[in-house]
């Protein structure tokens, strides 16, 4: 039976695989499966349009409360009274309101109640981003002292012709509608206490009703839900369980401890174990065996915990070991290189804080610092966080008083935990049972985890099952964009496993990234960077070395090396690191073959082959340096001395920080924790996501007692085999992702694994990795061991295996998907210059006149038609008011940039404005109000859903949603023309009936006659967004297999379609059948002529096509 080995090449939209023969390395099967990526945007705007959907609901239930108040006590409503209600809310302050006056005023206050805080909270919730914005809240909060936000809102309609958001009077002052609910109400109260002397139905319980109406908000924390509608989204949970806190329930539970909740990540405890964590994970070179003591921790973590400046830790850690900074190691670095090592931070700027109120926290309970961790956490609002701290902190802490209360509150913000970190893995149980062994001991967690064995792996119970469960193993990977590229690996495994028996190695390639555009951009990035220190290298050397071109075009044909060498020399400011002489050009050029290319710290450790690992030295000294890291080459003695090579390694500024990093690197290559941190970092993969994918496919393995081994490598590694067996990677087709697998799949036949197994961890958890480990080698050694072709030909088998690759798609049939975009549009009937009988029009805005870009959409729609303008039409005085300013002010002006004179755009409104102020509609008094913007008509109405509310649409308004998304397409065939007909239907024609979705028959028999299928036309298949088909012309004899996208609505008959085996198609690009594609690489073509004979091609997950004529004798999904 055939042995074969299986690679898995995973990105975020494709799964690259491949099977290749163990004994003769031969590519037996390999192909491409391609989805859309899931995208983490996409669920926050779900998020945020269902949290709009919902605040409108309770905005609407508000105003309906009012509403039946107000009627019910004999305040007639009357929404359509002309009477200015800003106008009304000033007067009722005062005099006595007819009942519908009042009920238009009180009514207009719950519609527009404000925010739920403080004007002085703005800056923290993050709303404030300019010095003007600031300006303007305090012109607010000064005002609210002694007006009413309806005089203050009332006075600015009257003298600006605005209320609602932001008044540009100038560039350095605005005026902003932003008011506190809490001035609102007040303004509310004194209405009513004035109105209450004229109408005996104002009382006090009337006052508190309305009130209650009007600062009504569901707290954050309570979420959806009430006590008889129970959802498991909100406090209200339909287990009959009823919680404090919505976010309870994502705080997460321990590991080691599931009935235990994760501790704060602020919380006194937490913050002491990482710290503890991270000191005995430190490794000191002059202590005998390279631990802190535990008086030397007890003495660090008291001057930390005591410090009350900035505290340099490896500084206090070299003063109290008395050991040199650089000979202290073990620590995580930050981006720029900088120790990262946690230091109590939360703690320490809270201490500093209070001691400023001459409190000193240092004497707080640890429980207390515990509690207040949580609380703070899991609660933001000054309300909530009082609420608990006085009805239930205070009586459990005496040394809490109201005065401490409101200090808590106020410098709340202190206490928080920035990014990922607000919630500590651990529970305080599990942190406090190792703490005490953590200061006496030099342990680390995972060594006490393990030693305690609380370590469990989780076990999924695999004998019963046929299969891996592809959807529960991606609910255990929380990005969203790698489980869903995990899920279809894992089907990919399961059918590949079920087709071969013998299958020995499984080895996967995660992605290394959850955002496609931003890889691509990064990619790009790097290749342009590498690109201009490639030529600013050749540049300086050919300058410096005085070569013309054709020296050193020879010299680089003679030593394929001498470019990278020369970048090397670039780096290293023309110097060998190792013995500190100068490289001259000359000498370089002319006797290359006498400086090599070393290995900073060896492959056979490090697995690392990038330019970071790489240098520039003389052949001398890499002979010597033989296998050893710089530091162990240059502290005995050798070439120029470890500290002249540090201090010339950092004063240099052409060299990265992780090239700069290798050549410190201090620590014992034969240390099997170092040997591990190279594995984990150069090639086995062990981010999360990797780890629960392995373990659940070794689990599934051992479980049916298979011995196929498991590993997933790192692309880095399959990127440096590609470089080394010279195979160039294309990303115009989507191709690579099965060479790629290909690759991925013969790595276990390399040589280097035939020995030791590195390739394979033997365990490999968030607390345990261990592998098996090679000899120390050569560089020159284990390249041969490592890069050989593991099989001579298969180079020549991968370019041979292309034209086989198989693809598949997964293919969009789901229903629930969003209808249009969401921008709402008005419309509107009317007859333009062009038009010979009235239209309908969908309308659009130029939202500022004022701005360059608005009068350029102005000119543009001028120039063509003015007719557009809606102003043109119903108001045209007030437009030949906006003719004669455009013909009296230019609309461009010259301006001096340096020495030069430049012509910029502006808008003649803009200038008129800077003179006599802005423009107004055409009055008699010359007193109408302000003009700002301006409606036009847009475009004929197309393709839309009409959402008008019928019930309250007296004035005939009609509004639509345009763009509507394409769902389906319906292939007929009509036997007597002897063609096929084709229907679109779109999600906006779905309906949700009896607990199904589906097309109504009675929508779907229209669209059958609008699309004019005739009725006696055959029924044939239905093609979804990416399913396949096969186009053969007869005539010509010509065919070709294309992938469908949808119908398309510009002429009849047209579809949209894309080649299968990339993105889209080159600039007119010859397409078999359907002829040349557009300019864009488009095909937007007649679905079928006569003459053509089409089928739908359905492929199975590894590829493998099955072509069909007819599907079903009736379309699916229509609804009786």
């Amino acid at each position: 039976m055939r042995k074969v080995t299986i690679g898995f090449d995973i990105g975020v939209s494709s799964v690259g695989w491949s099977v290749v023969d163990m004994n003769n390395g031969a590519i037996v099967e390999t192909g491409v499966r391609l989805f859309s990526a899931s995208s983490a945007e996409n669920n926050v705007e779900r998020r945020n349009n269902r949290q709009t959907r919902r605040l409108n609901r309770r905005r609407k239930n508000r105003l309906k409360d009012v509403k039946y108040l107000l009627e019910t006590n004999h305040f007639t409503f009357d929404q359509e009274q002309g009477t200015n209600p800003y106008e009304l809310r000033v007067a009722g302050l005062h005099r006595k309101l007819t009942r519908s006056e009042l009920a238009r005023a009180l009514y207009h206050l719950v519609k527009r109640r404000g925010i739920s805080y403080d004007l002085t909270d703005i800056e923290e919730e993050e709303i404030v981003t300019t010095s003007a914005y600031k300006t303007a809240l305090g012109k607010n909060q000064s005002q609210l002292a002694e007006k009413t936000p309806g005089e203050i809102q009332f006075a600015r309609l009257e003298n600006y012709g605005k209320v609602r958001g932001s008044i540009e009077i100038n560039e350095q002052d605005i005026l902003l509608n932003i008011f506190p609910t809490s001035a609102y109400l007040n303004e509310a109260k004194r209405i009513l206490a004035t109105q209450r002397k004229f109408y005996p139905e104002i009382t006090e319980a009337f006052i508190e009703k309305y009130c209650t109406i009007l600062t009504r908000k569901r707290e954050y924390y309570v979420g959806p839900g009430t006590e008889k509608n129970r959802t498991d989204y909100g406090i209200y949970r339909t287990n009959g369980e009823t919680l404090d806190n919505l976010f309870e329930i994502l705080i997460g539970k321990d590991k080691f401890y599931p009935n235990e909740e994760r501790a704060a990540g602020n919380s006194y405890t937490a913050q002491l174990f990482n710290f503890v964590n991270d000191l005995n994970n430190l490794k000191i070179q002059t202590i005998e065996d390279q631990k802190l003591t535990p008086k030397q921790k007890e003495e660090i973590i008291e001057q930390v915990k005591t410090a009350e400046k900035k505290v340099s830790l490896i500084q206090l850690i070299s003063k109290i070991t008395k050991t040199p900074k650089d000979q202290i190691t073990g620590y995580r670095t930050d981006k720029n290189g900088k120790p990262d090592l946690h230091s109590m931070a939360v703690f320490r700027k809270v201490r500093k804080q209070f001691l400023t109120m001459e409190i000193d926290i240092l004497h707080w309970p640890d429980e207390l610092l515990n509690d207040l961790g949580r609380l703070l956490t899991l609660n933001t609002e000054k309300g909530e966080i009082r609420k608990q701290l006085t009805k239930d902190f205070m009586k459990r802490y005496p040394i809490l008083n109201e005065q401490l209360v409101d200090q808590i509150i106020e410098n709340r913000h202190i206490f928080a935990v920035s990014g990922n970190h607000k919630w500590h893995r651990f529970s305080l149980r599990t942190m406090n049972e190792l703490l005490p062994e953590m200061l006496a001991t030099s342990k680390e967690q995972m060594t006490l985890l393990s030693e305690r064995g609380m370590i469990k792996q989780h076990k999924r119970d695999y004998l019963k099952m046929n299969e891996l469960d592809a959807r529960l193993i991606s609910e255990e990977i929380y990005n969203p964009v790698v489980g869903k590229s995990v899920r279809e690996a894992i089907k990919l495994f399961n059918e590949l496993m079920k087709k071969y028996q013998e299958v020995r190695y499984v080895v996967l390639e995660m992605p290394r990234d959850d955002n496609e555009e931003k890889a691509k951009k990064e990619l790009q990035k790097y290749q342009k960077e590498n690109e201009n220190e490639k030529e600013i290298a050749l540049s300086e050397f050919q300058r410096k070395g005085f070569f013309s071109d054709a020296q050193l075009e020879r010299a680089l044909i003679k030593d394929r090396k001498l470019k990278t060498k020369i970048r090397f020399w670039h780096q290293q400011e023309g110097k060998c690191l190792y013995s500190g002489q100068i490289i001259t050009p000359v000498e370089l050029l002319t006797n290359s073959f006498s400086f090599d290319i070393d290995h900073i710290i060896p492959q056979s450790v490090s697995f690392d082959d990038s330019l970071n690992n790489k240098v520039l030295c003389t052949k001398e000294m890499n002979d010597q340096k033989g296998k050893q890291t710089p530091y162990g080459f240059l502290l005995n003695g050798n070439g120029q001395g470890f500290d002249r090579f540090k201090a010339m390694v950092n004063a240099n500024r052409l060299m990265s920080k992780g090239k700069k990093k290798n050549l410190l690197f201090m620590e014992d290559l034969n240390n099997i924790e170092t040997r591990k941190r190279f594995i984990a970092r150069n090639l086995v993969d062990t981010r999360y996501a990797s780890r629960v994918v392995l373990n659940e496919i070794q689990q599934y393995l051992r479980a049916k007692n298979k011995d196929t081994q498991v590993a997933v490598v790192r692309g880095k590694f399959t990127a440096t085999l590609r470089k080394h067996w010279n195979i160039n990677k294309s990303r115009e087709t989507h191709h690579h992702h099965a060479l790629d697998a290909s690759i991925i799949a013969i790595t276990p036949l390399l040589s280097v694994w035939k020995k030791k197994q590195t390739l394979i961890p033997k365990t490999l958890s968030e607390e345990k990795l261990e592998f098996e480990y090679d000899d120390i080698v050569e560089d020159t050694i284990f390249e041969k061991a490592l890069y050989q072709l593991p099989k001579e030909n298969f180079k020549e088998q991968l370019n041979n295996s292309q034209p086989n690759i198989k693809f598949s798609y997964q293919v969009d049939k789901k229903m629930n998907r969003k209808v249009s975009d969401a921008t709402i549009y008005s419309v509107k009937q009317a007859k333009l210059s062009s038009d010979k009988q009235s239209e309908e029009y969908v309308l659009a805005k130029i939202k500022d006149i004022y701005s360059v870009e608005g009068y350029k959409t102005f000119a543009k729609i001028y120039e063509k038609d003015k007719s557009k303008f809606l102003m043109a039409q119903n108001d045209p005085k007030t437009f030949e008011k906006l003719e004669e300013i455009i013909q009296s002010y230019p609309s461009t002006r010259e301006i001096i940039v340096g020495e030069k004179v430049k012509v910029v755009d502006v808008s003649p409104f803009e200038l008129y404005r800077k003179e006599y102020g802005y423009i107004t509609k055409y009055a008699k008094k010359n007193n109408g109000p302000i003009i700002r913007q301006l409606k036009y008509y847009d475009h004929k109405i197309g393709m839309h859903l009409d959402i008008t509310n019928q019930k309250n649409n007296g004035k005939g308004k009609k509004v639509i949603l345009q763009q509507l998304k394409s769902w389906r397409t319906d292939v007929y065939y009509n036997h007597e023309k002897q063609e096929y007909e084709i229907m679109g239907l779109k999600y906006s024609d779905l309906r949700f009936k009896k607990d199904q979705y589906g097309i109504p028959k009675e929508r779907y028999q229209e669209v059958k006659q609008m699309e004019k299928i005739a009725p006696q036309s055959e029924f044939c298949f239905s093609l979804y967004r990416n399913d396949r088909i096969k186009v053969l012309n007869k005539e010509t004899d010509e065919e070709v297999e294309l992938l469908f996208g949808a119908r398309n609505y510009t002429s009849a008959g047209y579809v949209d379609l894309k080649p299968i085996d990339r993105v889209e198609f080159g600039k007119k690009e010859w397409i078999p059948v359907y002829q040349y594609a557009t300019s864009d690489g488009k095909c937007k073509k007649k679905f079928a002529k006569k003459g053509y004979e089409i089928y739908k091609v359905n492929t199975t997950i590894l590829g493998e096509s099955y072509y069909i004529k007819k599907e079903r004798m009736l379309p699916k999904n229509i609804l009786d």
